[in-house]
């Protein structure tokens, strides 16, 4: 038997579980967009602000008119269940899959990697979070990924090379052509101006 003195030196050894897809999909709830399933821990994403939603809105609208016009493929916008593995499944702001990838649309999420994913930094992003979604978008094959900074008014884009991505920056006055939607290109200073 163990003596109290003993019991309270004990540390203490937390049993953090790992989550899920099938976890978060139980323990969310099933209209909000307002959480994601991060390396098996569920995050709670806080609500964009308007400037976000005139950049996501603005890029959705373009980009699913540009893509449906030449027949490439769909474009989404979030929130949306993007599955990567199941402990990982995150909320692009706007994603492309092209036509030869169809058959990843399932009936409640996207099944695998898109062709080309956005994302928004928003004041509640962590460094480590970004870090870990760029990781995840490289190792499960996203062939272009963009990470829009609004405070620094800039665009990385990530181009998947031989498995590795290779980043360009531009700034909101650039045009930024894409590779995964051929023939696409934005100017997002002209875009919400």
């Amino acid at each position: 038997m163990i003596s109290q003195a003993a019991e309270k030196s004990r540390p203490f050894k937390s049993k953090k579980k790992r989550l899920t897809y099938e976890d978060y999909a139980r323990l969310t709830p099933p209209d909000s967009g307002n959480y994601e399933l991060l390396d098996g821990q569920i995050m709670h994403m806080p609500s964009p602000t308007p400037l976000h939603q005139d950049i996501a809105g603005e890029l959705y609208s373009d980009m699913k008119s540009f893509a449906k016009s030449k027949q490439l493929g769909i474009v989404y916008t979030a929130p949306l269940d993007t599955l990567f593995d199941k402990f990982n499944t995150f909320q692009p702001g706007v994603l492309f899959i092209s036509k030869e990838r169809l058959s990843i649309i399932g009936e409640k999420k996207i099944e695998s990697a898109p062709d080309l994913v956005l994302e928004i930094l928003s004041g509640g992003n962590t460094r480590k979070e970004m870090l870990h979604k760029k990781h995840t978008y490289e190792v499960f094959g996203v062939q272009e990924y963009w990470l829009i900074d609004l405070k620094k008014e800039t665009v990385t884009q990530y181009l998947l090379k031989d498995g590795e991505f290779e980043s360009h920056r531009f700034s909101f006055d650039d045009e930024i052509a894409s590779e995964a939607m051929p023939g696409y290109k934005v100017c997002l200073r002209k875009m919400i101006a």
